[in-house]
This record gives structure tokens, sequence and C-alpha cells, in this order.
């Protein structure tokens, strides 16, 4: 995975812990939670490199590819490198058919009751 061409302005990262078993809290839509602080450039490249040499001290490899009828959907797809086997696909495969499917739908509702 290349992030020499990520442009980390602009991003706002509250913190990052793993494992966290609690669920994530919702903020309200367009604030800020509470106490954050904007992130620097120089942070986020950091952590990007951190991201970056995890992964490649592991056998996978990560791709990212669109899906949906407008292609406005992102798919996460991790693979090993050496079989190409997938370990992990965000969403699945199913999920990613079902959104398709549902858009359809909801077009062809709209469609014929106006």
């Amino acid at each position: 995975m290349d992030i020499s061409n990520v442009n980390p302005v602009g991003l706002n990262v509250t913190g990052i812990s793993l494992p966290n078993n609690n669920p994530p809290q919702k903020e309200p839509s367009g604030s800020a939670p509470e106490g954050s602080k904007p992130v620097s450039s120089e942070a986020v490249k950091q952590m990007l490199e951190q991201i970056q040499n995890n992964i490649l001290s592991r056998n996978i490899s990560v791709s990212f590819s669109t899906y949906g009828d407008k292609n406005n959907e992102i798919c996460i797809v991790v693979r090993e490198k050496d079989t190409g086997k997938i370990l992990r696909e965000i969403p699945p495969e199913e999920i990613q058919k079902l959104s398709v499917r549902l858009g359809e739908l909801i077009g062809i509702i709209f469609h014929h009751s106006a």
C-alpha cells in the first residue's frame, strides 16, 4: 500500500486505542468530539507509516475498490500475499450485493409512485 500521495490536511483524529471493547460513541452531525484537536500533517504521516510498516511485516495485502450503481461505496479487501486468498472483505460481498439491490428497489418504488 503506497501512502506517498496521501494528503492529510484537514483531518481530525481524536485518538487511537486498540483494542477497545466499548462501542463507539456517536457525535452529533457537524460537531467535533469534545476535547478533540486537529492533528498535524506530520502526525498523520507518522501514523500512516506505522500502519504501512505493520502491513508490510505481515503476509497480507490491502486493496481498496468501489461498488454500487454509481461506484460511490468503498470496499476494503485483505488478502494473503502468497496465495491471493481473501482473508477479509469489508463490507462482505453479500452486503455489497444487497446494498446495490436495495438501491435498485428504492428507485423502482419512487419511480412508479411519482
